[in-house]
């Protein structure tokens, strides 16, 4: 059974990139820009992930942090994870009360990514460059996540508790 995940960014290099990657390892992605976009397909979908970027519409929107509430409120099970270039303790303390379970800010390496997708039970246990998703192997995974997004931030943040 292939996983679902949504895709939320303003920046359609950022979804294209990101798309590219789980789809090929076997995730049915969709990928959307708008708040009101994400509203209309969570009504349609359940979806086990969520990334969502912070702001959509301007330079002070945070309709990230809206759209965080709003999955919590209709599909309390899907994992989100909080990505966003505006970053500050002050948001990622918004992000976790409100419901996210990861917080991370941009640029996020691809050790990340797996990791939170890892500790969120949507890739197997042993998420290894070896491990399989849903059947197919994750090998790559890394290296098509650095050639989309480089970074050299190797830190995984997860919510206080």
């Amino acid at each position: 059974m292939s996983r679902r995940i949504l895709l939320v960014d303003d920046e359609p290099a950022v979804l294209f990139a990101y798309r590219k990657v789980l789809q090929r390892h076997n995730f049915i992605v969709d990928a959307i820009e708008t708040k009101e976009e994400t509203i209309k397909l969570l009504e349609e979908n359940t979806y086990d992930v969520a990334i969502l970027d912070l702001r959509l519409s301007g330079e002070a929107s945070e309709e990230g942090l809206d759209l965080i509430r709003y999955i919590k409120n209709h599909q309390s099970d899907t994992v989100v994870i909080m990505i966003t270039a505006f970053g500050s303790p002050e948001i990622r303390e918004r992000a976790y009360r409100l419901g996210a379970d990861h917080y991370f800010e941009k640029p996020v390496s691809t050790y990340t990514i797996r990791e939170a997708l890892h500790t969120s039970g949507v890739i197997f246990p042993d998420a290894h460059e070896n491990s399989m998703v849903d059947g197919a192997p994750i090998s790559g995974l890394n290296t098509t996540f650095d050639r989309a997004a480089p970074c050299s931030d190797q830190s995984l943040q997860t919510p206080p508790r």
